[in-house]
């Protein structure tokens, strides 16, 4: 071969490399699969729902979509405000009576949390304030490394957290014992936005994206803690020092770590460095034993349903070339493999987040972000520890049709057992219609649920195509892309020219009218000419229809 053609060889196996590459992420893995359990929810709104009669119609939107059920906050600000053990259930039993009504399951998430300060947050929820009294600020709430007092979520180091968890908890069984039908699993909540998390990364107190955050353990009350741990495991001052290279002589001149940013480069490759954030995640982990203890005991006799609980996708920084992982320490995130040690022990499912976003930015300064690494690396810890893991979407998803292949890929790929997608008002309006987000996310998504759908063939006869078209199909229905060619379902194969036949899994019973295209490689449309066809999909087994290209 002549050394310009070798070369030019090598430029086009290189342009089909990198195109197969980009396609290949641009599509879901058909060959892989979601757990035989998958369900699909939607998170409900924030703000309190002030219309039950259009919320119902969102609700059956919902239901004729495919959807298994919501998942909706149980606000502990909203419940029990009035005073310790005088709670108002009256809006959540409207609320789980319109779920019935539209036919849904439902999951309630105890939060225990405020809402407001966090990305998404659109309503100012805050934690009861008589929760406040019962004890002084120093033992109640968190204090970070710049001082600030945080009241997102009660601090683990409250000695009467479990008992308030359980007050709340033992009367929600009581008032919604009766709703055991709808009910489909119930979450905890361990910290701010419903996750097993410190409140490191809050914005009022001026963070800001891809920041580390600021660790959480300054109050007396968490700094007696870390002591106490570093006694219990060394017995003597001398032993510690032997350990960490140090010449303290007393136990109270241990601190968490005092010098920044330094810490995160170089203190926590040190003996010192991994004794705190051990100690640091294993808060969390003793305050999820606690609490999954008191929901246990409170739930399970009533509602005999899984118990779960949410961790966070922080994903930035985590290959930063000097503080790799600043941002999931802050959180309390040191050893994933631990931490889902405690969910297997506690019974718990896991929750986790950013299943929709990719790995773009992972080597890209400042943020060296790698949420796709991410998930992989929890969901197989998961996988491997027997742990029911679910998914979700960790910001809002609009006009990314990428982003919900990224998720069904993750969701098929390892062996998620269900995802919840962020939020009702992204896929429906005020009025039951759905929005232009709800195509993709019926077609990548909801369709995976297993035995939900009904395969149907579609074969078009006399579909002549010109060099580089493909024929699709497009409908009147989310499952079809609703007119929408974007998200026209296909490409079609074609085994005899000019046949094309495509399966695709449609709801049982609907009603569909559709028609042919053609798409070429630059995305220009062609329609078929004529009247739409009409389909019946059947309830059961598999259906089929054949049709001719209409000029």
């Amino acid at each position: 071969m002549s050394k310009p053609l070798k070369k030019w060889s090598q430029k086009l196996l290189l342009i089909l490399l990198t195109a197969s590459l980009i396609f290949a992420s641009s599509i879901v893995n058909a060959n892989a699969s979601v757990s035989s359990d998958f369900k699909v929810f939607v998170m409900g709104p924030l703000e309190k729902v002030t219309d039950f009669n259009a919320f119902k119609n969102q609700l059956i939107a919902l239901k004729n979509n495919g959807i298994y059920g919501i998942t909706t906050d149980i606000w502990w600000g909203y419940v029990e405000n009035a005073g310790e053990n005088q709670f108002d259930w009256s809006y959540y039993k409207t609320y789980a009576d319109t779920v019935r009504a539209a036919g849904l399951k439902w999951v309630p998430i105890m939060s225990t949390h405020a809402c407001g300060g966090n990305v998404g947050d659109t309503v100012n929820i805050p934690i009861p304030s008589w929760v406040w009294t019962k004890d002084t600020q120093d033992n109640i709430q968190y204090k970070d490394e710049a001082g600030n007092w945080d009241n997102e979520a009660v601090s683990p180091w409250y000695s009467g957290l479990t008992q308030l968890y359980n007050e709340f908890y033992s009367s929600f069984a009581s008032n919604f014992s009766s709703y055991k039908d709808i009910i489909a699993k119930i979450y905890i909540s361990g910290g701010p936005s419903g996750e097993l998390r410190y409140p490191s990364y809050n914005l009022s107190h001026g963070w800001t994206y891809p920041g580390r955050g600021s660790l959480q353990c300054y109050s007396k009350a968490a700094i007696t803690s870390f002591q106490n741990a570093m006694k219990s495991k060394y017995g003597t001052i001398s032993a510690v020092n032997n350990a960490w290279g140090t010449s303290l002589t007393d136990f109270s001149q241990i601190s968490p770590p005092t010098d920044g940013d330094n810490f995160f480069t170089s203190g926590y490759k040190t003996t010192y460095g991994n004794d705190f954030l051990t100690w640091y995640q294993g808060v969390l982990t003793s305050e999820l034993a606690n609490i999954a203890s008191v929901a246990h005991s409170c739930f399970d006799s009533v509602f005999n349903v899984p118990i779960g609980a949410k961790i966070a996708g922080v994903h930035w920084l985590y290959n930063s070339p000097t503080m790799p992982h600043a941002a999931e320490y802050c959180a309390g995130y040191y050893n994933y493999s631990t931490l889902l040690d405690q969910f297997k022990a506690s019974n718990l499912a896991m929750t986790f987040t950013c299943l929709e976003m990719d790995d773009s930015n992972a080597y890209v300064s400042p943020y060296y972000s790698a949420p796709m690494t991410l998930v992989h690396y929890v969901a197989n810890l998961a996988n491997n520890k027997g742990i029911v893991h679910n998914g979700e979407n960790a910001l809002a998803i609009s006009n990314n049709n990428q982003a919900y292949v990224n998720c069904a890929n993750e969701l098929t790929g390892y062996n998620f057992s269900g995802f919840t997608l962020l939020r009702l008002s992204n896929i429906v309006n005020s009025d039951g219609s759905v929005t232009s987000e709800m195509a993709p996310f019926i077609i990548n998504i909801v369709t995976l649920t297993p035995n939900s759908t009904i395969p149907v063939t579609f074969t078009v006869n006399n579909a002549t195509t010109n060099w580089g078209q493909n024929v699709y199909i497009v409908g009147s229905t989310s499952d079809l892309g609703n007119w929408n060619t974007t998200y026209a379902r296909g490409p079609a194969s074609c085994p005899n020219y000019p046949t094309w036949t495509i399966t695709l899994n449609l709801f049982p019973g609907e009603q569909i009218q559709f028609k042919a295209v053609k798409i070429d490689s630059s995305g220009d449309v062609t329609w078929e000419g004529g009247s739409n066809h009409t389909y019946t999909v059947p309830t059961s087994g598999t259906g089929s229809v054949t049709f001719t290209w209409q000029n």
